[in-house]
Formats: C-alpha cells, sequence, structure tokens
C-alpha cells in the first residue's frame, strides 16, 4: 500500500466522507457532532502534513500534551474509530495512533450523590407549576432508571407504559441506537401520570414527554443550567450526569450484577460498565481501612503510654 500524499487537503475531505458512512449506520447527530469536533481540532493542531510518517509523529505529539485522563480516552477513542476507517477504506497504511495508550481512568468523574443531597434536590422544584412538576419527574426518572439525560429529553407519551411501569428508549433516542425498555417505580409512575393530565389537551404525541412549557423539545444543555439552580437552592452539587452515575452505583451495589448494569444503561460493552465496579472497589477499599478490626488493633496498640518520662 502506498504513502498517503497531501494529507493536508485530504484529511478534511476523509472527515466529510467518514461522517456520511456513519450517519448511514445510524449514528446519533451529536456523536456525529463529537467526531467533526474532535478530529477537526487534531487535524488544526497538525497544520499542513505531506505523509504517512509526519502524521504519526504530529500524533504523537497532540497526545504527549497535558489533558485529563477522560477527554484524552474520548480524544483517542474517536480518532482511532476514525483512521481505523481510513485504513479499511485504503486511505491510509496504518493507523496513526497505533501504540498510544488510553490514559488511567480518573474515578473522580464517576459523582456518588448522597441520598440526603438527593432528598433536598428533589424537594426544590415547584409542582405546582406544569415546569416545576416537568422538573420534579425528569430528577425522578434519571435517578430511577439511570437513562442519558439526551434520550430522556427525546421520549413522547407513546413511550410510556403506566400499567406495565416501562419506559421504553427508541432505538431512533438512542445514543447506542439499540432500543431498550426501562423499569420505573411506582412512585416515579405515579409523579409521571400526573405529568400527563398536566399536559395541554392540545399538544399531540409527538410533543416531548418532558418537553418546555410551549411544548419544544428541551436541550441537554438548558437541563444542566436548570438542575443546577436547584443544586444551589438546595446547597448541594449534583449534575444530570451524576444522578445516572449514582444510579449505576446502587443498582451495582444491590444487585452485584455488571451485566444487568450494563443493559439498562445502554453500554455497548461492558467497558464504560466496569467504570462503577472499579469505583465500588475503591469504595470498599476505604470502607475497610476504616472498618477492619486488624487497622484498629493496631491503631490501639499505638496508643500513648501511660506512664510518661518526664525528666
Amino acid at each position: 500500500m502506498t504513502r498517503l500524499t497531501h494529507i493536508r487537503l485530504s484529511l478534511p475531505d476523509l472527515l466529510e466522507e467518514f461522517l456520511l458512512a456513519r450517519k448511514a449506520d445510524g449514528l446519533a447527530e451529536l456523536t456525529l457532532s463529537t467526531y467533526r469536533k474532535i478530529v477537526t481540532a487534531f487535524v488544526r493542531f497538525c497544520g499542513p502534513l505531506v505523509g504517512y510518517e509526519e502524521l504519526r509523529r504530529a500524533a504523537i505529539r497532540y497526545f504527549a500534551r497535558p489533558s485529563s485522563p477522560g477527554y484524552h480516552n474520548i480524544k483517542l477513542r474517536h480518532l482511532k474509530a476514525f483512521f481505523n476507517w481510513c485504513v479499511r477504506e485504503g486511505h491510509l497504511p496504518a493507523n496513526p495512533l497505533e501504540g498510544i495508550r488510553k490514559a488511567k481512568e480518573d474515578l473522580s468523574r464517576v459523582r456518588h450523590a448522597p441520598l440526603e443531597a438527593l432528598k433536598r434536590l428533589l424537594a426544590q422544584p415547584d409542582r405546582k407549576t406544569y415546569a416545576g412538576l416537568r422538573d420534579y419527574c425528569l430528577l425522578l426518572t434519571q435517578l430511577d432508571t439511570g437513562a442519558r439525560p439526551g434520550e430522556l429529553l427525546r421520549v413522547t407519551p407513546s413511550d410510556l407504559n403506566l400499567a406495565a411501569r416501562e419506559l421504553h428508549i427508541r432505538p431512533e433516542v438512542a445514543k447506542t441506537r439499540v432500543g431498550r425498555t426501562l423499569v420505573v417505580s411506582p412512585l416515579t409512575a405515579q409523579a409521571l401520570a400526573r405529568l400527563l393530565r398536566a399536559r395541554p389537551s392540545w399538544w399531540g404525541e409527538e410533543v416531548p414527554l418532558f418537553a418546555s412549557e410551549t411544548g419544544k423539545p428541551m436541550n441537554p444543555t438548558y437541563w444542566a443550567e436548570r438542575v443546577r439552580e436547584y443544586c444551589q437552592r438546595a446547597g448541594v452539587k449534583v449534575t444530570p450526569y451524576g444522578l445516572r452515575h449514582t444510579f449505576a452505583l446502587e443498582f451495582l451495589k444491590a444487585s452485584n450484577d455488571p451485566f444487568a448494569l450494563q443493559r439498562v444503561l445502554g453500554h455497548r460493552d461492558l467497558s464504560m460498565t466496569r467504570r462503577y465496579v472499579r469505583y465500588l472497589q475503591e469504595d470498599v477499599r476505604q470502607i475497610h481501612e476504616k472498618a477492619s478490626p486488624v487497622v484498629k488493633l493496631q491503631q490501639m496498640g499505638r496508643r500513648a503510654p501511660r506512664k510518661l518520662d518526664l525528666d
């Protein structure tokens, strides 16, 4: 296979072709937008290139820059997928990122909200108003199902089966384009039933379940701002994705079944789900350090002597 030439002109064109191919595969618009952003930033960093070896050296310099472990891995995952496609299509002789490793996962990104903080948070929305009731229901549903904010903001009333206490995440709504059905608790089902009764009668089934007051879809950024406002009032720190993390950790504690959690969260494979397993293992280790009788016995042996030598 010949070496790639005129990379400066080719990579942006290849990106457009790649995005069209992934769109045909059914990838979500948000995911396509992330690919565009990450690959474009990489191309800008590289500047004019004339061959594969120069591309390879630029890639090494790019990932040698300081970056948070989480963002490092996001960039690496998306760029590897792009360059793997380039190799399969015959545009590159090899993936220039081959051998560049993932950063050690930052478990601090997994945010577990204490139950007392969640109780204060849920008390903030004014359930006497449509917007407040909607926000209360959305908070409950996130905590109850662990669904992604972007997924819940696109479900419609027809996706909800109150009699069975189920919420369906359609394939076109799911981030991974794989549909799944989530169970909701009786409390959440009751709140959602009240939300349905509060919907204006002229809203059709196409209006999202968690719509704005004008019947328009809400976006994740706006929802994050709403949650931030409630947190400030309650004096707590929780994010929409923190609600998802909290559900995941509580689910694992109760079930000890990462495979079931993978299905509920809608992960493509267990690699993402393992974050929560490792977080719990770290949590158990810290608890063990405080609770172990052996550690306590060792601390007892370090008590100050009863008699002091004051001479």
